[in-house]
């Protein structure tokens, strides 16, 4: 085994045959806007076959690609074949989470051997579980939970920076406001920014986007908008701590079983959304601040010795090799459990309860808003 791995190495191939346990994010595949980006925009829902918000041809082909790359990863380790009791894939119970999970998990375990049922055009594929937690879903869909702390640290960041970038992309703003006969600001940014997924697809971007003010493209103002906006979101410790820390928490738990071999599962995968991939990445302190492309990957690896290694996939590439090594604060090329454990210590969050805990502030509790009231007239 050892030979194999210099070997391999010195090959320049993905050293992975070491890896003992996989833990994978990813961020489902490219879908439909969600309703008509503006008003004037000639690419209504008959454009979309599977209708609005839903996973596109484009996003099935970026689904497949994943799987393949996955397989291509790490078929020599874990994910030899599927196995039920050591592979767990969990998405979403949003559709284009779910759909994204079955074509990724098509890809990546064919049939083999006994599992081979049909000898026709369905010989490459075989059912997969896809499980879902449903609603609430503080692992992969964090942003929907009701959480009056971090929405009120999110409300006073935004005041200010939505001010400032109003008033710095004012004329920027109103020219996009009035080629799309729709009021375009800081706070509806993503509805325009829309007209991006048309372009995946094959459909002409009209031809304001091309516009310039200050040597910039209208359709790259509104690029960075968005970006800025949907970073807010999770751009500090403190925040990716509500949106992150949950899966963080199980994570961390499902590697420290991993060392001690007290389970049987090999790998866990999550199909999921943006959102979850930005909030864990400035959880772990590895953020690159931008936006997450469809299929991204963050990948967590268990190898023997008990290190830790964390890589990205940002690209649509089935390359195995086509990944980015992060390392998070307080660790370098080999860093042990123990370590990894200890830099996320401050984020994670152990339970529901705490969860809920830490998203109720001072002032969000009924009592305690009622007893601060009192005392301020009392003062008065």
């Amino acid at each position: 085994m050892k030979f194999l791995y210099l070997y391999c190495c010195s090959l320049l191939l993905p050293c992975v045959a070491e890896v003992e346990f996989l833990l994978a994010v990813w961020r489902h595949g490219d879908r439909a806007p969600e309703s008509l980006p503006y008003p004037s925009d000639p690419y209504n829902e008959t454009y979309w076959p599977r209708g609005w918000n839903q996973l596109t041809n484009v996003g099935i082909d970026q689904a497949t690609k994943l799987g393949k790359f996955l397989r291509r990863r790490y078929q020599s380790s874990v994910l030899s074949g599927f196995d039920r009791k050591k592979i767990t894939i969990r998405a979403s119970d949003a559709d284009r989470a779910i759909e994204t999970a079955q074509c990724v998990a098509t890809a990546l375990f064919p049939p083999d051997g006994l599992q081979v049922w049909n000898e026709g055009k369905y010989r490459y594929w075989q059912p997969i579980p896809i499980r879902t937690n449903g609603k609430p879903d503080p692992m992969l869909r964090p942003s929907k939970i009701q959480c009056p702390h971090y929405q009120r640290i999110v409300a006073d960041e935004r005041q200010k920076i939505e001010a400032d970038i109003n008033e710095k992309y004012k004329t920027e703003l109103e020219l996009i406001s009035k080629h799309t006969n729709h009021t375009t600001r800081y706070g509806n940014i993503k509805d325009v920014y829309n007209i991006i997924l048309e372009h995946y697809n094959g459909l002409p971007f009209p031809d304001w986007v091309e516009e310039k003010v200050n040597n910039r493209s209208l359709l790259d103002t509104i690029t960075e908008i968005r970006r800025i906006a949907r970073l807010q979101l999770f751009n500090s410790r403190e925040k990716a701590k509500y949106m992150a820390g949950y899966m963080i928490n199980s994570w961390s738990e499902s590697l420290v079983l991993a060392s001690q071999h007290l389970n049987t599962k090999k790998a866990l995968l999550y199909s999921s959304h943006d959102g979850t991939l930005t909030a864990l990445l400035y959880g772990l302190g590895i953020s690159n601040h931008q936006l997450i492309p469809y299929t991204a990957c963050i990948m967590i690896e268990l190898h023997s010795g008990n290190n830790v290694k964390i890589y990205f996939r940002n690209s649509t590439s089935e390359d195995p090799d086509d990944v980015h090594e992060l390392f998070v604060p307080g660790c370098s090329t080999d860093c042990h459990l123990s370590k990894f454990i200890k830099s996320v210590t401050g984020v994670r969050v152990k339970s529901l309860e705490h969860l809920e805990d830490i998203c109720q502030s001072a002032f969000s509790r009924p009592s305690t808003l009622i007893f601060a009231i009192i005392v301020m007239l009392l003062i008065l």
